[in-house]
């Protein structure tokens, strides 16, 4: 038997994302002192992520922190490394 297809008015309609302001990085992600931002991996270079010592390629989402807001300081972390630094940092 012949599979039926749904009609257009069938379907059901997606639910919509979540959608939080670009750049601002989840509360779990935040500490004191830091600015901490997410890169939707737009960015077309390569970075070094400070807690695998692994790159960050173009297009790989990723998380930018600030300690202090000094610019110097900026650096690029994948998301599951920053979330394993700040795990490090509160025992």
């Amino acid at each position: 038997m012949p599979r039926r297809h749904r009609s257009a008015r069938e379907r059901v309609p997606a639910a919509e994302p979540v959608e939080r302001p670009r750049g601002v990085a989840p509360a779990w992600a935040q500490v004191e002192g830091a600015t901490v931002r997410t890169v939707s991996g737009e960015a077309g270079k390569t970075y070094r992520c400070p807690g695998c010592h692994q790159e960050i390629r173009p297009g790989t989402p990723h998380l930018v922190v600030m300690i202090g807001g000094d610019l110097e300081g900026r650096r690029h972390w994948h998301t599951p490394c920053w979330r394993h630094e700040l795990n490090q940092r509160l025992r």
